[in-house]
Parts: structure tokens; sequence; C-alpha cells
């Protein structure tokens, strides 16, 4: 063992501070997009200390650098070739500074690797850090569920043709909001962290927009993929949305479809069930041109809001 003095929490105010208004989004982020690498101590192969990563969308790279920039830990990897960035968090002490910031705010079953990596550095460095249980405070107490989002979110717009005898009349949208999640969590885990299923943390996001979790399977190459998913389709879970995320902004690229998608939930509440109007229409269409992975132009100004 390496002898070091112990760690609990966070050590300035500033660091507090950070914890306060960031620990609980990096938790969803990671929760969403991110692993932990931990050694195992049964294993012959080379020790190495815990390590962290976030994927980030090629197009998030300026958000990948904001926060290092805030939180000033690990480095960022360029995969272009892969169509993301990884912000890779490596050395002793930024692992431990970012334990602690995300220490107590986690909601999924990968609390259980932040516990082994607690585990690891408790043992192996004799630290002190208490790893707290599944955060279970109401989903809109903090900006959890935005982290979320930023990773496993997804909002989308349709505009289909409406006929009447057999001619287009005029079109019909549709604006969804959707968290897709794989069923099962990849590793053995207590039920005091959740147990392997998916399922609780999706209902519990389901239960607040008011709507229900949908099972799905589906193909992929030789494999069979089962995830759980919640969708808001209709104006009363939209609003949910809207006022989670009015309240505890997305700071991904994300945060552009938000907008839009806002936008466009508005002008079908402010249409009471009457048809789109021309202008409508072409506003609506102007939308879809640039909406998703058909955006070009990324304006990350709400980036200055983090902190």
């Amino acid at each position: 063992k390496i002898k070091t003095k112990n760690y609990i929490t966070l050590g300035s105010e500033s660091e507090s501070n950070l914890r306060f208004k960031l620990g609980a989004y990096l938790a969803g982020l990671i929760e969403a997009d991110g692993s932990f690498a931990i050694h195992n101590k049964d294993s012959k192969a080379k020790k190495y200390t815990p390590r962290i990563s976030i994927v980030f969308n090629l197009n998030d790279k300026p958000l990948a650098e904001k926060l290092m920039s805030i939180i000033k830990v690990g480095s960022l990897h360029n995969r272009p070739q892969q169509g993301c960035v990884i912000w890779q968090i490596q050395s002793i002490e930024d692992v431990k500074k970012f334990i602690n910031l995300i220490n107590g705010y986690m909601r999924t079953q990968k609390i259980e690797a932040l516990h082994r990596a607690i585990n690891w550095y408790n043992e192996f460095y004799n630290m002190n850090i208490k790893a707290l249980d599944l955060d279970y405070s109401s989903i809109d107490s903090n900006n959890w569920l935005a982290g979320f989002i930023d990773g496993d979110g997804t909002f989308s717009i349709n505009l289909t043709d409406r006929k009447k005898k057999s001619a287009i009349s005029t079109k019909r949208v549709q604006t969804f909001f959707k968290i897709e999640l794989r069923q099962n969590y990849h590793r053995d885990c207590s039920i005091e962290l959740g147990g392997i299923s998916y399922f609780n943390i999706l209902s519990i996001i389901a239960r607040y927009l008011n709507v229900n979790v949908y099972s799905r399977s589906r193909e992929k190459k030789d494999k069979i993929l089962h995830s759980y998913k919640v969708v808001s389709h209709n104006l009363q879970s939209h609003v949910k949305v809207i006022n989670y995320l009015d309240k505890y902004p997305l700071y991904s690229s994300k945060y552009l479809a938000y907008k839009d998608w806002k936008y466009v939930v508005e002008q079908i509440r402010l249409r009471a069930g009457k048809p789109l109007t021309t202008e409508n229409i072409t506003g609506i269409e102007k939308i879809k041109a640039q909406f998703n992975t058909n955006r070009t132009e990324f304006d990350f100004s709400h980036l200055d809001s983090i902190v």
C-alpha cells in the first residue's frame, strides 16, 4: 500500500461550490456516456489506477473543452474517424477530484463502478473516501437529468402529409422527446445499488413526465438488443420537459435542438387543434432542414452560463 493523506470531501470552498453546481449534471453525463476502468485486484495484469472516460459527439467538443477548463482535470482526445471526442481522467488527483464531485449524485447502476473505484483508492492508497448511496431525491431537485439527456436524450419533429379525398390538404406535425437505455447493467449489482435492471430509473423519469416505459427489442448484425425507453408524446408531458429544461439547461448541442423543438411545441399549443397554416409549415420545414444531424452551424454561447 502507498500511504497518503485521507480524502473525504472537496477541500476548498470553490470546489464545494463546483460540486453544488455541476456534480449532479456530471453524474448524469457519465451515467449516460461515461465509463470507469478499475483494475481487478485479483488479476495478474499490470496494475493501473482507476480511470474515467466520457464520450462526446464530435460536434460537442466545445462542451468537453469548457468542462475540462472549469474542473481542471484530465485531457481531451480527438477521434474524428469515430465521430467523437473522449475526455479521459487518469491521474490519481484528477480522478479523486472527479469522484468527489459526483459522489452522492448518481442514480443508476453505474454507482457500482464508482464504488469499486472508491474502494480501490481506499485499499491501495490508504484514503478514506466514503461511498455515498444512490440519490433518491426527486428528479427535478437537481440537474442530473439534464446531464443524462445530454448523453442519452433525443428530440424529434415529424412533419407528414395530411390527406383529404386522396389529395394533400395540409401537413401534420408531431413532436417527441425520448430517452432510451439498454435493459440491464453489464455486471452484477446489489439490490442496494439498484440491481441489474435499468427499469427503475426509467420508470422514475416516466412517472415524472407522466408517461409510460416501453420495452424494445431490435436486431443489430448478429445480436438482439433489448432496451427500455421513455417517450414524451403529448403536450402535458412536453410541458414537464420544458419546465425542467428551462430550470436546468442542457449544455451540449442538444440545447440547440431543444430550443427548436420547444418552439414547434409552442406552435402546436397555440394552434389548439387547428390545421397548420402555410406560414407554420414553412417555418417548421426550415427548422427540420437544420435539425439534429442536419445541423451544420453551432452556437455554443449558452456555455457561458455554466459557472
